[in-house]
């Protein structure tokens, strides 16, 4: 995983796994009970490092299952926090599903089971019919049968606009 191989992990079996990198005292992935902030994640990462301040206001930020918070230092006191997705293996490692309406190929081949020209199918398919509306749509992409549809339906979500994240089994994995 590159740069991260010195990368302390913190796995429990549930949980809110929160990736906090950068200016602080012990970058981690560490798993948190629900309605983390980033107040709570840069908290469990030991604090900010060199005394430096972020935005109050964005320190409340409820954070989401999988996300990454990284904090980049911009000025001698001032830090900024940027919120991303965990990189698509960390997801995996952490039984976090990969939305597959807006993974890349890259992203995709992560996954067992998915090559290169399954992933390129699953994105052609999403392309042309505006995304995936359920899980269940992966058995229409060329390449993807009942078998391989089995092996992967729990490791792909479809994140509904304005929705929680859902599973394979239609339960909520916001939490």
């Amino acid at each position: 995983m590159g740069s991260d191989d010195g990368l302390i992990v913190h796995k429990e079996n549930e949980g809110t796994y929160i990736e906090v990198l950068g200016e602080v005292k012990a970058p981690g992935i560490y798993n948190f009970n629900e309605g983390v902030t980033i107040d709570d994640a840069v908290k469990r990462a030991g604090g900010l490092r060199y005394s430096l301040s972020i935005d109050t206001s964005f320190q409340s930020a409820r954070l989401k299952r999988g996300e990454k918070v990284t904090v980049q230092r911009i000025s001698r006191n001032m830090g900024r926090v940027l919120i991303e997705r965990m990189e698509p293996q960390k997801l995996i490692i952490f039984s976090i599903p990969l939305d597959i309406n807006t993974a890349t190929q890259q992203e995709l081949i992560v996954v067992p089971e998915i090559g290169p020209k399954t992933a390129l199918n699953i994105i052609e398919y999403r392309d042309k019919n505006n995304g995936f509306s359920a899980i269940e749509e992966l058995k229409d992409v060329k390449g993807i049968g009942k078998v391989k549809y089995e092996k992967i339906k729990g490791i792909l979500t479809v994140v509904r606009v304005g929705g929680p994240y859902q599973s394979a089994s239609g339960g909520d994995t916001d939490h």
